[in-house]
C-alpha cells in the first residue's frame, strides 16, 4: 500500500471539524496514510494548539462551526508570518464558501477515503502552502 506520508515532508495534520464524527472518520483515513493527527472542535482551539512549536504540516478544516468559523481560521493563518504559508485544505459541505479563501484545496463533504487520499497527496506534493486550490474532490 502506498503511504501518503512518503510522499512529501509532511506528517502531522490538524482536523478542525465541530462534528465528532467527521473527525474520526478523516483521523481514521488519515492515519491509516501514516500521518499523525491532532484534532479541534472549532477555530480557536485550532489555534490554541498551533501557537507551541511545532506547527501541523496541514490544517484540514470545516468552514462552518461554532466559536470561530473556518473563515476567520484560514483568515487569521494567512496574516501571521509564522502561518502563512501553511498548508490548508477546506472539507466543507459548502465548497463555494471556500472560493474566495486562500487554500491549497477543497474536499466535499461527503467524500470517500480514496478521494481524500488524492487530494491530500496533491497537497503535500505542493511545495508551498496558500497557493490558489488547484482543484477540488
Amino acid at each position: 500500500m502506498h503511504s501518503l506520508a512518503l510522499d512529501a515532508d509532511l506528517s502531522t495534520i490538524l482536523i478542525v471539524d465541530d462534528d465528532p464524527s467527521t473527525r474520526f472518520v478523516l483521523r481514521l483515513i488519515l492515519e491509516r496514510e501514516g500521518y499523525d493527527v491532532v484534532e479541534a472542535g472549532n477555530g480557536a482551539a485550532a489555534l490554541d494548539l498551533i501557537r507551541p512549536d511545532p506547527l501541523p504540516d496541514m490544517v484540514m478544516t470545516d468552514l462552518m462551526m461554532p466559536v470561530m468559523t473556518g473563515v476567520e481560521l484560514i483568515r487569521r493563518l494567512r496574516s501571521e508570518p509564522r502561518t502563512a504559508t501553511m498548508r490548508i485544505v477546506v472539507v466543507s459541505s459548502n465548497p463555494e464558501a471556500a472560493e474566495s479563501l486562500e487554500v491549497d484545496a477543497v474536499v466535499t463533504k461527503p467524500f470517500t477515503a480514496s478521494k481524500l487520499a488524492d487530494r491530500i497527496r496533491a497537497v503535500a506534493n505542493n511545495p508551498i502552502g496558500g497557493r490558489p486550490m488547484e482543484g477540488r474532490a
